[in-house]
């Protein structure tokens, strides 16, 4: 029984050295191990296109900017495809791959609320916001243009999907909706002009534009999504400062060179500037 007692102690004690290792490595030398080897390795989901897709092409919007990051820093872009089930979510999916090593940089982590803790019980930080994301209205012809969400109120009964944060708004601000659920679905709907209108989230676009190439649907741009509509996207990296500057300042330039914009409109989805002031993330979809 001591004989095994020990065994654990002993375990214990070097998986402690390795983790205290680990750490060590990610507190000041990440970025110089990248630079040795000439390779970042992006962390992305195999099936979350538009963000990123191991089958789909183009493969998704993560990462082409993250190549266009690597280009600019004479880096070898790998990917390691951390798949995300239902089970355990996201945060499963930082936990087994990000966390353990074994990529540099995870990107399309929505920034605040829910995820604010458990980025950092894992031990990693937000880089930069690089875009926002919001509910939007998609509508038909017959649908004229409009800014603020109170120009629908009692005009409209816009299409949205059950239980999440565009429903709930409605709900509680006393707007006629309606629900839909996963088949078919509010964005079916505009599609087939069965109704007018739906409120979607803004990546959602890339997906229904590639299954609807022709229909008469279209995304009312001059809209502005109220605070509790819209949320700021960045990635999740280790702890390691000259890392998180070197992203950062690649970030910046692709978003003031207006490249970042160009990629993601490529996919069809309507761009926003990272926003100053953002809603509650615990109900937002994508």
């Amino acid at each position: 029984m001591r004989v095994f007692s020990l065994f654990v102690i002993a375990t214990a004690f070097i998986l402690q050295l390795f983790s205290m290792d680990y750490k060590r490595v990610f507190a000041g030398e990440l970025l110089d191990k990248i630079q040795e080897t000439h390779k970042l390795i992006l962390c992305a989901g195999p099936y979350a296109w538009p963000y990123t897709s191991s089958a789909n092409y183009p493969r998704g919007f993560d990462i082409e900017i993250i190549e266009r990051i690597a280009a600019n820093e004479d880096l070898y872009l790998d990917i390691y495809w951390a798949e995300q089930k239902m089970r355990g979510g996201l945060g499963k999916a930082l936990r087994h791959s990000i966390s353990k090593g074994r990529c540099h940089l995870y990107m399309g982590i929505t920034t605040s609320d829910s995820m604010e803790e458990e980025i950092e019980e894992k031990n990693l930080e937000y880089t930069i916001p690089y875009m926002g994301v919001a509910y939007i209205p998609i509508a038909n012809p017959d649908v004229p243009d409009f800014i603020k969400i109170e120009e629908i109120k009692g005009k409209y009964k816009p299409g949205v999907a059950m239980s999440t944060a565009i429903d709930g708004y409605f709900f509680y601000n006393g707007y006629d909706r309606d629900l839909w659920s996963r088949k078919p679905t509010e964005i079916d709907g505009v599609a087939t002009q069965e109704i007018s209108i739906a409120f979607v989230m803004s990546t959602q676009v890339a997906k229904a534009r590639r299954k609807y190439k022709d229909a008469p649907f279209r995304v009312i741009k001059s809209f502005e999504p109220p605070t509790e509509l819209r949320w700021n996207i960045a990635g999740v990296l280790p702890k390691d400062k000259e890392f998180k500057d070197m992203i950062n300042k690649n970030l910046k330039i692709l978003i003031e060179n207006g490249t970042l914009q160009e990629i993601v409109e490529k996919y069809n989805i309507p761009y926003f500037k990272p926003f100053d002031k953002v809603g509650s993330s615990y109900t937002a979809k994508d």
